[in-house]
């Protein structure tokens, strides 16, 4: 969260929270922004539904009342919420002909391992929607040591070790590994 850089990718285990933390962090910035556009892509339009339902959706319609009552809504569909603020949040599977200011892409090692041609749009079309300075958040379980996320993560780690003062475009890197996470191991279990 202390992370301010415009730009972030996070290598992961599952089931941290990492998804629901950027997807609600989107939602913020478009509900208190005026005109501010931000996406979200996942691998799979279902898993990007997903997405909008379970973790954008459900936090907008649980906010407080006091809250809630603040943000009108001229567009709310199985894919995207529009505010009469200006500011909209959708979720797909390349939103290249968009003009964002946030961008969080879920999943993009699987995408790039499971759908190199999506992955090839979603680098050539969605990261190219974004001008320096916009925010752009890549989050992924590894699926491999090959393709673009792989790639991405060698080089902003090498950046993060060398010390590197990372370009508004540059990569900050995160790591979270299942072996740091206590939920991940049986109590009791030793290993040798």
């Amino acid at each position: 969260m202390d992370d301010v850089h415009p730009c972030q990718v996070v290598l992961k285990a599952r089931q941290l929270g990492i998804t629901t933390f950027y997807c609600i962090k989107l939602l913020d910035e478009v509900l208190w922004g005026d005109f501010v556009q931000a996406g979200i892509i996942a691998h799979t339009l279902q898993d990007a539904q997903s997405i909008f339902v379970d973790k954008l959706k459900f936090t907008f319609d649980h906010l407080h009342p006091g809250i809630r009552a603040k943000f009108r809504t001229v567009g709310d569909s199985a894919k995207e919420l529009r505010f009469a603020h200006g500011s909209t949040i959708r979720v797909g599977t390349s939103l290249r002909s968009s003009t964002l200011n946030y961008l969080h892409i879920s999943e993009l090692g699987k995408i790039c391992a499971k759908y190199p041609e999506k992955a090839r749009e979603v680098v050539s079309g969605a990261l190219q929607t974004l001008a320096p300075g916009q925010c752009c958040y890549i989050e992924s379980t590894a699926e491999g040591r090959e393709g673009f996320f792989h790639d991405l993560c060698i080089k902003s780690e090498k950046q993060k070790l060398e010390r590197v003062n990372l370009m508004p475009l540059d990569y900050s890197f995160h790591f979270f590994p299942w072996w740091k996470e206590l939920s991940y191991s049986l109590e009791g279990a030793e290993w040798t």
